[in-house]
């Protein structure tokens, strides 16, 4: 984990000045010329798209020969077969996909950006190079076609500078939705102290109701979209067990729900044991994430609150190829037991989808893992039982929902985001399709587009 960056001296002082040279600086405005207006008031070019296979809506069967018409970053209509560029404006801009599967962009809901697992001191210990490790994975992250992300827990608040450094179109990479600190009781999961390799920073450790809500709304102050709480130990810990109670005690989790929900922040809850996951849905929170271990109280819960599983299968599988990594003494778990919870956590997609809980997707990946990780996600669900088509959505369009931005992402429709990506073949066929994304479209720009052959 690493800090949140804290404010220099220096910095409030070039603040105090820029507000002082705004206070009292008059500058001279002209009349915008009549070709600043036009200009401004123009049509943007449009984007004709052919799509030889188009799944517009996940979930659903895919449309055979759409051209779609991207303009001003939205896609404004989807009409059938393949119409001329040209009808749609002599300055539009032509995408021949008419060989390729067309879809919405990948969403993933679990990442860590700024957590590095193989990043030595120079890297953990610095806050500038862990903004550029952030960026330069977000940016392999585009190229593999997800175009949205959730990151779910850093401690140092490099993430938020990379999130509004890629709305602002300064660097290239997925929108980013970031929580900022973990909250837990003090020393759970994720908000234990830093290490000596790593920059100084102040957990977000709680002990009370009072506690609980300031460590959420201090979150809020440094610009935290959601609210992570670790309900449960890690699948490595005793606290992850099926049968442990929850990390936090209820009026913790109950306190610090409410101060999230006051200020309209959604939660998303760390929780392995059925108690933590259960304790987490009561108290409101839109997203578990991992919930291994389920009951048939938890799947009535998560119907019944309209809230989200994220099961994390890429994780549990890393660490099962890794045993011996991960295991150890005291409380964390030993080998066969890390294996029983590795299993279960693979397989646990496929009884969720069995038992009717809403899957969104999320890897628990960061700049350790391959930039196809999210794909390979896909792939985990299908073979632990999920449909191709339900894993599909899972990492589309209940991603958009799960994050309140169902009537913007996660579709190819009219008025939506226009997040595109394209693969050779049917990935509903073949989910290893999406491991290999020929063409991305983010917002409506042209990020990666097809080679082809002269």
């Amino acid at each position: 984990m690493i800090p949140l960056p804290s404010i220099r001296p220096s910095a409030l002082r070039l603040g105090t000045a820029v507000l002082a040279l705004c206070a009292t600086t008059t500058f001279a405005q002209s009349p915008a010329s009549s070709s600043t207006r036009d200009a401004a008031n123009a049509t943007p070019p449009a984007i004709v798209i052919h799509a030889g296979t188009l799944l517009a809506n996940p979930g659903e069967s895919p449309l055979k020969t759409r051209t779609v018409v991207v303009r001003g970053g939205r896609i404004v209509s989807i009409d059938e077969g393949f119409r001329p560029a040209a009808s749609y404006g002599t300055d539009a801009k032509f995408v021949d996909l008419s060989d390729r599967f067309v879809m919405p962009g990948l969403i993933d809901l679990h990442m860590h950006l700024s957590i590095s697992m193989h990043a030595g001191p120079e890297v953990s210990g610095s806050e500038a190079r862990l903004a550029l490790n952030g960026a330069a994975y977000a940016r392999r992250l585009l190229d593999a076609g997800v175009t949205t992300v959730r990151d779910v827990g850093d401690n140092g608040g490099t993430v938020y500078a990379l999130r509004d450094a890629i709305a602002a179109g300064d660097v290239p990479g997925p929108r980013i939705f970031a929580a900022g600190r973990v909250i837990s009781r003090t020393g759970g999961h994720g908000a234990k102290r830093p290490g000596p390799t790593e920059l100084h920073f102040e957990p977000a450790g709680c002990d009370g109701v009072e506690s609980c809500r300031r460590a959420v709304r201090e979150n809020i102050e440094a610009g935290a979209d959601w609210i992570k709480l670790t309900v449960s130990g890690s699948g490595r810990e005793a606290g992850g067990r099926a049968d442990a109670q929850p990390i936090m005690l209820a009026d913790e989790i109950a306190a610090a729900s409410e101060a999230a929900r006051r200020a309209y922040r959604p939660i998303a809850a760390h929780a392995h044991s059925t108690a933590a996951i259960n304790a987490a849905l009561a108290n409101g929170a839109t997203t578990v994430e991992h919930g291994t271990y389920f009951d048939a109280e938890s799947a009535r819960l998560f119907k019944q609150r309209g809230a989200w599983l994220v099961p994390t299968a890429s994780v549990a599988a890393f660490v099962r190829s890794q045993l011996s990594m991960f295991a150890g003494n005291g409380d964390v778990k030993g080998t066969d037991e890390l294996k029983q919870w590795a299993d279960a956590a693979v397989a646990n997609p496929g009884r969720a989808w069995s038992a009717g809980i809403p899957l969104a997707l999320g890897t628990d990946g960061g700049p350790s893992f391959d930039a196809d990780t999210t794909a390979k996600e896909v792939g985990l669900y299908v073979a632990a039982g999920v449909p191709a088509s339900a894993a599909l959505a899972a990492a589309t369009r209940n991603g958009a929902e799960a994050l309140g931005m169902g009537d913007r992402l996660g579709r190819v429709q009219a008025g939506y985001i226009a997040d595109l990506i394209a693969v050779d073949g049917d990935p509903l066929a073949d989910v290893e399709r999406l491991r290999t994304v020929l063409f991305v479209m983010k917002d409506g720009v042209v990020h990666r587009e097809v080679e082809r052959s002269p």
